[in-house]
Protein backbone atom coordinates (compact mmCIF):
# COMPACT_ATOMS: atom_id res chain seq x y z
CA UNK A 1 0.00 0.00 0.00
CA UNK A 2 1.58 3.27 -0.88
CA UNK A 3 2.14 6.07 1.71
CA UNK A 4 -1.21 8.16 1.81
CA UNK A 5 -0.81 12.01 0.57
CA UNK A 6 -1.02 13.33 4.06
CA UNK A 7 1.07 12.29 5.64
CA UNK A 8 3.49 15.70 4.45
CA UNK A 9 0.55 17.49 6.35
CA UNK A 10 1.31 15.71 9.79
CA UNK A 11 4.19 17.65 10.00
CA UNK A 12 2.12 21.03 9.95
CA UNK A 13 -0.69 19.72 11.74
CA UNK A 14 -1.93 22.97 13.99
CA UNK A 15 -4.56 21.24 16.26
CA UNK A 16 -5.55 18.11 17.43
CA UNK A 17 -9.16 16.81 18.54
CA UNK A 18 -8.16 13.95 20.94
CA UNK A 19 -10.46 10.78 21.50
CA UNK A 20 -11.89 12.66 24.59
CA UNK A 21 -13.52 15.32 22.90
CA UNK A 22 -17.08 16.06 21.97
CA UNK A 23 -17.88 19.23 20.42
CA UNK A 24 -21.19 20.56 19.12
CA UNK A 25 -21.64 23.36 16.53
CA UNK A 26 -19.40 24.42 13.63
CA UNK A 27 -16.02 24.60 13.48
CA UNK A 28 -14.35 27.00 11.02
CA UNK A 29 -10.72 26.12 10.64
CA UNK A 30 -7.73 28.12 8.87
CA UNK A 31 -4.59 25.40 9.76
CA UNK A 32 -4.78 21.64 9.23
CA UNK A 33 -6.20 19.58 11.61
CA UNK A 34 -6.30 15.90 12.70
CA UNK A 35 -9.44 14.95 14.77
CA UNK A 36 -9.53 11.45 16.46
CA UNK A 37 -12.84 12.77 18.67
CA UNK A 38 -16.72 13.10 17.95
CA UNK A 39 -17.68 16.37 16.41
CA UNK A 40 -21.32 17.23 15.80
CA UNK A 41 -21.88 19.98 13.77
CA UNK A 42 -19.82 21.13 10.17
CA UNK A 43 -16.60 21.82 10.02
CA UNK A 44 -15.64 24.41 7.29
CA UNK A 45 -11.93 24.90 6.13
CA UNK A 46 -10.56 27.90 4.16
CA UNK A 47 -7.87 26.42 1.23
CA UNK A 48 -4.70 27.38 1.50
CA UNK A 49 -1.04 26.04 1.83
CA UNK A 50 -1.75 22.51 1.09
CA UNK A 51 -4.58 22.47 4.51
CA UNK A 52 -5.92 19.08 5.55
CA UNK A 53 -8.83 17.61 7.90
CA UNK A 54 -7.72 14.29 8.88
CA UNK A 55 -10.22 12.14 10.44
CA UNK A 56 -8.52 9.38 12.64
CA UNK A 57 -10.28 5.85 12.35
CA UNK A 58 -12.11 6.21 16.05
CA UNK A 59 -13.24 9.61 14.99
CA UNK A 60 -17.22 10.32 14.37
CA UNK A 61 -18.14 13.49 12.67
CA UNK A 62 -22.24 14.18 12.27
CA UNK A 63 -22.04 16.92 10.18
CA UNK A 64 -21.39 17.79 6.74
CA UNK A 65 -17.15 18.84 5.75
CA UNK A 66 -15.98 21.48 3.80
CA UNK A 67 -12.39 21.47 3.05
CA UNK A 68 -9.54 21.99 0.63
CA UNK A 69 -8.18 18.13 1.09
CA UNK A 70 -9.34 15.66 3.56
CA UNK A 71 -8.52 12.14 4.91
CA UNK A 72 -10.98 9.66 6.29
CA UNK A 73 -9.84 6.79 8.25
CA UNK A 74 -13.00 7.03 10.93
CA UNK A 75 -16.88 7.89 10.83
CA UNK A 76 -18.90 10.47 8.60
CA UNK A 77 -22.26 11.04 8.97
CA UNK A 78 -22.71 13.80 6.35
CA UNK A 79 -21.73 15.46 3.08
CA UNK A 80 -18.08 15.98 2.07
CA UNK A 81 -16.75 18.59 -0.26
CA UNK A 82 -13.21 18.65 -0.71
CA UNK A 83 -11.74 21.61 -3.29
CA UNK A 84 -8.74 19.62 -4.21
CA UNK A 85 -8.39 15.75 -3.06
CA UNK A 86 -10.11 13.25 -0.52
CA UNK A 87 -8.48 9.93 0.64
CA UNK A 88 -10.96 7.18 1.95
CA UNK A 89 -9.16 5.40 3.92
CA UNK A 90 -9.47 1.46 4.47
CA UNK A 91 -12.35 0.61 7.08
CA UNK A 92 -13.83 4.22 6.96
CA UNK A 93 -17.53 5.04 6.70
CA UNK A 94 -18.92 7.50 4.97
CA UNK A 95 -22.71 8.05 4.27
CA UNK A 96 -23.41 10.54 2.49
CA UNK A 97 -22.22 12.66 -1.08
CA UNK A 98 -18.36 13.19 -1.67
CA UNK A 99 -18.32 16.02 -4.64
CA UNK A 100 -13.88 15.62 -4.81
CA UNK A 101 -11.49 17.31 -7.59
CA UNK A 102 -9.37 13.90 -7.10
CA UNK A 103 -10.05 10.71 -4.78
CA UNK A 104 -8.49 8.02 -4.06
CA UNK A 105 -10.58 4.97 -2.06
CA UNK A 106 -8.45 2.03 -0.56
CA UNK A 107 -10.11 -1.38 -0.36
CA UNK A 108 -12.07 -1.70 2.68
CA UNK A 109 -13.75 1.85 2.95
CA UNK A 110 -17.14 2.16 2.71
CA UNK A 111 -19.38 4.80 0.88
CA UNK A 112 -23.29 5.31 1.26
CA UNK A 113 -23.60 8.44 -0.94
CA UNK A 114 -22.73 9.00 -4.48
CA UNK A 115 -19.10 10.21 -5.79
CA UNK A 116 -19.52 13.50 -7.82
CA UNK A 117 -16.45 14.42 -9.35
CA UNK A 118 -15.82 18.22 -10.17
CA UNK A 119 -13.25 19.78 -12.82
CA UNK A 120 -10.19 21.81 -11.72
CA UNK A 121 -10.97 25.49 -11.42
CA UNK A 122 -14.73 24.56 -11.28
CA UNK A 123 -16.97 26.69 -8.89
CA UNK A 124 -18.24 24.74 -5.68
CA UNK A 125 -21.09 22.92 -5.44
CA UNK A 126 -23.24 22.38 -2.43
CA UNK A 127 -23.49 18.34 -1.66
CA UNK A 128 -27.09 17.42 -1.47
CA UNK A 129 -28.36 14.69 0.95
CA UNK A 130 -28.73 11.30 0.39
CA UNK A 131 -32.40 11.54 0.51
CA UNK A 132 -32.32 14.54 -2.38
CA UNK A 133 -30.28 12.15 -4.79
Amino acid sequence: MKPSSHRKALQNIGSVFGIATRIEGTIHLDETVRIDGRIEGNLEQSDGDGRWIIIGAKAEIRGDIRAQNISVAGKVIGNIVASESIELLDGCEVRGNIIHQSITVEPGASVHGQLIAREAGSQPIAARSPAES
